[in-house]
């Protein structure tokens, strides 16, 4: 069950045709925002999974349809409605889907411009030790991109910087939010050094290493 207010398709065209006259500040100004919602559009079938296998049989059915049943409410625009169900969802469901509507509330917030509530729900699910490691790790990872024009980014670079182990399933995303937060406090080097890396790596995401890409050629374009 995904929730996408943005195609990534109509993304990356939306970036390739902006490089051409744009800056890389300003393209991170004007798409940063949406990468919360791909990011979360990118993981949260698989996800899914992992709470999933949390449940027995009656209680995956159960906790499964009230999660579907949300989604659909955000689709029919009654967020108030999702934003309940999501919340009952958090506190009645275990480890899983309960950190799934945990991420979708705060996804929510976000849409709607509220970003300290959103980074709000984001921390607190970082720094939950009874949550699920990969919910954990993607938590800082959205919380990193809602607090990347507030907080300190060497801070969040510091919090960033283990997610990037190559044993790690968010590395790749974790690398990309890394060289946004480089690019956004005017570390170019770093910031190019590690776009580089992303758009040459053929086991990173199709769709990332377009970014990546897409990155690196506002650069080469902002020096001519």
């Amino acid at each position: 069950f995904s929730l996408r207010w943005i195609s990534m398709d109509e993304f990356i065209r939306e970036v390739q045709e902006d490089v051409r006259r744009d800056r890389a500040l300003e393209l991170w100004r004007k798409y940063g925002k949406y990468a919360i919602g791909l990011v979360l559009a990118a993981i949260i079938a698989a996800a899914a999974v992992v709470g999933w296998r949390d449940y027995q049989q009656a209680q995956r059915a159960k906790h499964g349809m009230i999660y579907a049943e949300a989604l659909d409410l955000v689709r029919e625009g009654q967020t108030g409605a999702a934003s309940a169900a999501f919340n009952n969802l958090a506190v009645d469901a275990g480890r899983g889907y309960a950190e799934l509507a945990r991420l979708q509330q705060a996804a929510l917030l976000a849409r709607d411009g509220n970003g300290a509530g959103a980074a709000a729900i984001y921390e607190q699910l970082a720094s939950d030790t009874g949550a699920d490691r990969m919910f954990r790790d993607l938590a800082l990872i959205l919380l990193a991109l809602t607090t990347a024009d507030t907080a300190d980014p060497a801070e969040l670079g510091r919090r960033l910087e283990p997610l990037t182990a190559k044993d790690n399933p968010w590395r790749f995303s974790a690398l990309e939010v890394t060289a946004l937060l480089a690019q956004n406090s005017g570390d170019t080097a770093r910031a190019e050094e590690i776009f580089k890396s992303l758009a040459d790596d053929v086991t990173a995401p199709r769709q990332l290493r377009a970014r990546a890409s897409a990155m690196l050629a506002s650069r080469g374009e902002e020096r001519r």
